[in-house]
């Protein structure tokens, strides 16, 4: 292979591993391997300047400092595009259409997800990129050229094939993953958040240091190429150029339209960048200029908008939330706001630190939003508040629940915690949690019932619930008797408890609420001791040898085992038999057979991420180097294992090796 072969190779290789970690968020090498490809082309490319390419992605670093931006209009305006809120407008305007084009039948349209970013026009001449402006106020916008050019998925030059002068329009972004990093950063320097991404991204593109706009990773997706004849054809010929694909994409007729919206309404939530609707155009030019403009939108284009996932409120105040393990949680008690489907009044603020934080005191407006569209939370303070004259928050010296103790369980916890093991509220948590949807998923035991139901004093623990039926009088009397609840709705609440009782046993352990078991962890657990006789009599190191439990969970498990040591037998007496699971076949896994060692510090993994990872593909993991080990794993500093597996002749492999299994 040539010097000149071998920089186009390294150069798509590092556009390749960029898309993957900052587009598809699924990386397939380590962040090492990476720098190492990186490096490699630098180096050739710094050897031999007269081969290296305009378009390489380690040109995008960036040039001194502007003075100013230059004002630059638009020659065919950034219109902005009419929304619809729902399928009724949809069709309205599907009709509306026909009527101006006095047709009758379905018309083709392009769909496409709807970037939440910062619109951007680029110009190619002879198929370089010779300038990039802002949309501004669609007729004039900023030229920011340096800041597009450290975009590394914004090509520099267009291939051969390609027209000599072309203009693309698309969105400048920032990826979740980024932004949380950039608020890490900022955090550390005592400077103010980023409330979202697209606020990030939309700050950064009016930076006067393309080096600092370099160093943010920015991202572009195009949405048009100006004058075009099929628009559906135009995003698939800019892919081909080295544009980054649209993931999220439709031609068809209208009702294929509105299925594709339904559909990427979850769909478009497993994006690693935020999106807020998706927008319909009529795909052929003739078309679109036949329908035309108004002075303000395109009448062949609009955006469907879903529910906004991000608004602003006021926080009233801050109230401290008492959890199934006893950790005190602040809360922020809102002003009512619509989002992302439903009117929210609390959002979590997870724990005082975050508060702290945040800069925020009651009185003050901020940015909330759902994550992943369902838990509301804070996000930022809108900027500009003065927290002079506002209360501060502080955290309770008592339990406000039930007036016990708090504190924290060890030196290096966040959260502090009610450390009265008879707080009503923790019982309360720890009941909604074994009816929770995750658990054992009990219709009808909801805030209401179970308020009640630890306000009557009959139970001492969430599984005792099981023992209604069996009350003076029959079981339902007593729920019956409980304030609204029907009788109905009795039967039905004793009819899900029934059904409850032989649930598979991974539910039934997630539902106990053992500090540190999730639902994943919970089937592992189940996985390997199916009852949970066997569960209660191993010890920490044999639950260490279930894949992705490590000494925090072993101990965990071992002392809610000892705090209720008669448990298992308790339930069998209420009727409850878990379901085991089916023996998994493991023969199968790419390391079935293996016996597996990890040492030292992996460039991204933790010691408990890779050992997990191994148990997952099928080895056996194990804490020394022995004559059985087959595979030693080995990062720096590997010490006297890699001596001894190097004197045993064992494989020695890394972490590159483990991510490509």
């Amino acid at each position: 292979m040539s010097i000149r072969e071998r920089m186009r190779e390294l150069s798509a290789q590092v556009l390749e591993h960029r898309r993957r970690y900052y587009v598809l968020d699924a990386p397939s090498i380590s962040d090492l391997e990476y720098d190492a490809l990186e490096r490699e082309l630098r180096e050739l490319e710094g050897a031999h300047p007269d081969l290296a390419d305009p378009n390489s992605p380690t040109q995008r670093v960036g040039a001194p400092p502007l003075e100013g931006f230059e004002k630059s209009r638009h020659q065919t305006p950034m219109l902005s595009l009419d929304n619809a809120y729902s399928e009724i407008e949809l069709r309205d305007w599907e009709a509306r259409l026909r009527r101006l084009l006095s047709v009758g039948t379905d018309l083709d349209f392009a769909a496409e997800l709807k970037v939440d970013g910062l619109s951007l026009s680029l110009r190619y001449e002879q198929r370089c990129l010779v300038d990039a402006v802002t949309r501004g106020d669609g007729e004039v916008g900023e030229r920011v050229l340096e800041n597009a050019q450290t975009i590394a998925d914004i090509p520099l030059q267009l291939p051969p094939e390609a027209p000599h002068d072309v203009e693309v329009r698309g969105e400048v972004f920032l990826s979740r993953r980024r932004w949380e990093e950039l608020n890490v950063e900022r955090d550390a320097r005592g400077e103010a958040r980023f409330a979202n991404p697209r606020n990030a991204a939309s700050g950064t593109m009016k930076l006067l240091d393309s080096r600092v706009v370099a160093e943010r990773r920015l991202q572009f997706l195009p949405w048009q190429w100006l004058g075009a004849g099929d628009h559906a054809a135009a995003m698939d010929q800019l892919a081909a150029w080295g544009f980054t694909a649209m993931p999220g994409k439709l031609k068809g007729g209208f009702e294929a339209v509105l299925a594709f919206i339904q559909v990427q309404a979850e769909a478009r939530l497993t994006l690693p960048f935020d999106t807020d609707g998706v927008v319909i155009k009529v795909r052929d030019a003739a078309l679109q200029a036949a329908l035309g403009s108004t002075d303000r939108v395109p009448r062949w284009a609009i955006a469907f908008k879903y529910p906004a996932t991000q608004v602003t409120t006021v926080v009233h105040a801050i109230t401290w939330q008492v959890g199934r393990t006893g950790k005190l949680t602040p809360v922020a008690e809102l002003e009512p706001v619509f989002v992302a489907g439903s009117t929210v009044k609390r959002a979590t603020l997870h724990n005082a630190d975050e508060v702290e934080r945040l800069g925020l005191r009651p009185g003050m407006r901020v940015f909330i939003e759902k994550g992943g569209e369902v838990i509301p939370k804070v996000v930022a303070v809108v900027p500009g508040q003065e927290a002079a004259g506002l209360p501060a928050v502080v955290a309770p010296t008592a339990c406000p629940v039930c007036g016990g103790a708090v504190g924290k369980e060890d030196e290096g916890e966040v959260a502090i915690r009610c450390l009265n093991p008879e707080c009503p509220a923790k019982f309360e948590a720890r009941l909604l949690h074994l009816g929770s949807r995750s658990a054992l998923d009990i219709e009808g035991l909801g805030d209401a019932v179970v308020e009640q139901l630890v306000a009557s004093g009959r139970f001492a623990q969430p599984w005792e619930i099981f023992a209604i039926p069996g009350f003076e009088g029959g079981g339902l009397p007593f729920v019956a008797g409980l304030e609204r609840l029907a009788e109905k709705s009795g039967l039905n609440l004793l009819e899900a408890l029934a059904a409850a009782k032989t649930k598979p046993l991974a539910r039934w352990i997630h539902a106990l609420g053992i500090p540190f078991v999730g639902a994943k962890t919970s089937e592992l657990l189940a996985e390997a001791h199916p009852s949970l006789e066997q569960l209660w009599s191993t010890t920490e190191d044999q639950l260490q040898a279930v894949e992705e439990v490590g000494p925090k969970v072993a101990r965990a498990v071992r002392a809610f085992a000892q705090l209720h040591p008669d448990l298992p037998p308790r339930l069998g007496d209420l009727g409850i038999h878990p379901e085991a699971p089916p023996p998994r076949d493991s023969s199968r896994l790419p390391l079935a057979g293996q016996v597996a060692v990890v040492t030292g510090t992996l460039p991204t993994l933790s010691r408990e991420e890779a050992e997990g990872r191994l148990k997952r593909l099928g080895a056996k993991v194990a804490g020394s180097v022995s004559a059985k080990t087959t595979v030693l794993v080995a990062g720096e500093k590997a010490g006297s294992k890699l001596a001894k597996a190097q004197e045993l002749g064992i494989a020695i492999r890394n972490e590159a090796w483990l991510l490509d299994q």
